[in-house]
């Protein structure tokens, strides 16, 4: 199913941009997502988080990326946005969603099944960027998720995104 078919949006939509990456560490056994909120007026607020489920455990970096794009459209959706570019460097995160690949555990089949409704009411586009390639925003996304392992306390609660870590520059 192409993706376009799986959200109804118009054009003139209220929109935030979103880097996601994930992150796992096999000697403290965690799981992490960072996320980089890129407001259209340039502040940039970040967040992150970590896990050890031990289902989850078994996709490792996986289970980051996809809680990742999950926080990024609760915290767009939490704030009032009707659209968000999510940008990522690992396919599974759209094609999942799209139906390109199938979801064939029960962990990508709840990550499809939660950004499929949730597209419903606000308007998901992806972006598929180069991993460690000098974006800087998803570099800054992968470093998020390197915090997430050891600075994490768990899945945060979700939040506005302006209550988010505000990244001085």
């Amino acid at each position: 199913m192409p993706a376009a078919s799986l959200f109804r949006y118009g054009m003139d939509l209220n929109s935030i941009t979103v880097y996601v990456d994930g992150s796992y560490n096999d000697a403290i056994k965690k799981y992490a997502f960072g996320c980089v909120f890129i407001l259209d007026d340039g502040e940039i607020y970040l967040a992150f988080g970590n896990g050890d489920n031990p289902e989850s455990l078994k996709q490792r970096n996986v289970t980051g990326e996809m809680l990742g794009a999950m926080y990024a459209v609760q915290c767009a959706r939490k704030s009032g946005y009707r659209a968000i570019d999510i940008y990522y460097d690992y396919s599974g995160i759209e094609s999942w969603v799209s139906g390109a690949w199938k979801a064939k555990n029960e962990l990508t089949q709840k990550y499809r099944d939660a950004m499929r409704g949730w597209g419903t009411d606000i308007k998901i586009t992806f972006h598929k960027v180069e991993g460690h390639s000098g974006d800087k925003y998803n570099d800054l996304a992968d470093k998020t998720a390197k915090r997430g392992l050891t600075e994490g306390e768990g899945i945060p609660a979700v939040k506005a995104v302006t209550d988010l870590e505000f990244l001085d520059l």
